[in-house]
């Protein structure tokens, strides 16, 4: 008998299905549903699914059909269906704060190119003038360019929602990789979105690792909270969630 305890709504009835020997085309003559929507049910393709008040009546159908258990496959839908919203929230609010804060970092590289330019501007002056005046203009130089400085880095540090280390430009410009180890301690499944925007699917035997990177961070969807262990940056990350339970886990 297949352990289904850990699968997710479609693969819990695909599971249900093949081990009694039904084929798709039966349930979708018991239950009217076209196959494409059989089809659908069973890869979880929420992109593509009908809306939730559908998708109740046609897991009841299903589950009926093949003998499995209608409450629990609306369950295990209704969990799915949470935590693919809550990647898709987290998706477009990581997508507006980037946006934020590359055209922060875009005024804020442009406020020090006029610096440079005002700096080389007034040196020209002052060189032009008698050897007398030299040192008191070479102070109001230094003197503007300060104060421009000292307004940039006022301006940077507000951002430090968006950018995390706004102390240097080298912390805004050069950011450090995050490198994700995923270690499958049981059979389950992962979805992983990296940087908002690379999104891939993974089934993990017990013993199999994945090594992920990233710039900005990931997004998980777990199928089996027990089922992984995770070390970001050589540092162990807590899975809340018990044995079969389907978590959404946003690193950093």
């Amino acid at each position: 008998m297949i352990d289904t305890s850990f699968l997710s709504f479609g693969r819990y009835l695909k599971a249900k299905r093949i081990e009694k020997g039904i084929t798709l085309e039966e349930v979708s003559s018991e239950t009217r549903i076209r196959m494409d929507n059989l089809l659908l049910i069973e890869k979880e393709d929420h992109d593509k699914l009908p809306a939730e008040v559908f998708m109740r009546g046609f897991l009841r159908a299903y589950a009926s059909a093949i003998g499995a258990d209608e409450e629990e496959a609306v369950r295990r839908y209704v969990s799915s269906l949470h935590a693919f919203k809550e990647i898709a929230r987290a998706e477009a609010d990581f997508i507006r704060l980037s946006a934020k804060s590359w055209t922060h970092l875009f005024m804020f590289l442009g406020m020090l190119l006029c610096i440079i330019a005002a700096s080389v501007f007034m040196m020209s002056a002052i060189y032009d003038r008698p050897q007398a005046d030299f040192k008191a203009n070479q102070q109001r130089v230094e003197d503007a360019v300060n104060k421009i400085s000292h307004e940039a880095a006022i301006k940077l540090s507000s951002d430090a929602d968006v950018v995390h280390d706004s102390t240097s430009v080298d912390s805004v410009v050069v950011q450090e990789k995050l490198l994700l180890r995923v270690i499958a301690v049981e059979e389950t499944w992962i979805k992983v979105i990296v940087d908002s925007r690379d999104s891939r699917e993974y089934s993990l035997q017990s013993g199999n690792s994945l090594k992920l990177e990233a710039f900005f961070g990931f997004n998980l969807l777990i199928g089996n909270a027990a089922g992984v262990k995770l070390i970001l940056n050589d540092n162990p990350v807590e899975v809340p969630g018990k044995r079969g339970q389907v978590v959404n886990i946003e690193l950093p």
